[in-house]
């Protein structure tokens, strides 16, 4: 009875390890979720391997970043959120191409969460390729139309496609979601609007 009450030695390193990536010690914090894979845990290995993952990502070490999530995927290979997650770090090391496809394959595995399809959206508008952004964020919307970024930027793809009453729309619906930097967005969608009256 006694000895279930007894934290496992990897269970204890690992709770170490997140008080010190708590703390942002993030080089302190992997030694101990990299000791706790040496130790017997209640932790899965693929947890371990996203928790050292992330303590590269948060020091913008990407590469070590990815190595580590990929051990994850191995073990996981259908977790679309590990899938999400590597995207979002191919997305950091300036690789949209890799990241479309991890992007992708998320929504392949989990067709009714939104986040990949936001997320491709915003892969897309930084490409400057609005319908198929448009095309994700609509399909976002459907599986969740209380999403204050897909709102968002459903604003700055409509104001891009010269539709700025949806735009309008879209930004008054982000803001009544209370949208992050939503005054950002109001700023794009202004401009956007003023080089149209410009130019014609």
């Amino acid at each position: 009875m006694f000895s279930s009450c007894v934290l496992k030695a990897g269970d204890a390193a690992i709770q170490r390890g997140s008080a010190l990536f708590q703390r942002k010690k993030f080089d302190e914090a992997r030694t101990y979720f990299e000791a706790a894979l040496n130790e017997e845990t209640t932790f899965p290995k693929d947890s371990i391997y996203i928790l050292i993952s992330n303590c590269y990502s948060q020091q913008g070490d990407y590469d070590n970043a990815i190595d580590w999530r990929k051990k994850a995927l191995e073990l996981s290979p259908e977790d679309e959120s590990n899938y999400l997650n590597l995207a979002f770090l191919y997305r950091l090391k300036k690789d949209d191409a890799t990241a479309e496809s991890l992007f992708k394959k998320a929504a392949e595995l989990k067709p009714e969460d939104p986040a990949s399809y936001a997320s491709l959206a915003s892969l897309y508008i930084t490409g400057g390729n609005m319908e198929d952004a448009l095309s994700m964020l609509l399909t976002a919307n459907e599986l969740d139309e209380n999403i204050p970024i897909v709102h968002a930027d459903l604003a700055v793809v409509y104001a891009r496609l010269g539709q700025f009453l949806k735009a309008e729309e879209e930004l008054e619906i982000a803001e009544e979601l209370k949208a992050d930097n939503i005054a950002l967005f109001r700023q794009e969608v202004e401009s956007l609007r003023e080089s149209s009256v410009d130019s014609n």
